[in-house]
């Protein structure tokens, strides 16, 4: 099995060992050092998202606002029909 290879920001960061800091090291830290770090995270996470393409993004938010106007003129249809009954039987 091929191990992984780090890059120097990461290893020298920090970043990605998995490594839990305890919170003597936190508060040895200060916040600045910390939103730094942080911020680093954020950016290696952010390379490893997978995007969706255009041609999915669009077919989901299709598929998204079809049902939801479905439902909305379901459940139209059944107040409608509720309130009908009621009017009948309290008239």
């Amino acid at each position: 099995m091929a191990k992984a290879v780090k890059s120097r920001k990461a290893r020298k960061a920090g970043v990605g060992e998995g490594k839990v800091a305890s919170l003597r090291e936190f508060q040895e830290k200060g916040w600045w050092a910390q939103s730094v770090r942080f911020l680093k995270e954020v950016k290696i996470e952010f390379k490893k998202i997978t995007w969706p393409s255009r041609k999915q993004t669009l077919a989901t938010t299709a598929a998204v606002l079809s049902f939801t106007l479905f439902v909305a003129f379901y459940l139209g249809l059944v107040d409608l029909i509720l309130s009908k009954i009621v009017q009948w039987l309290v008239y």
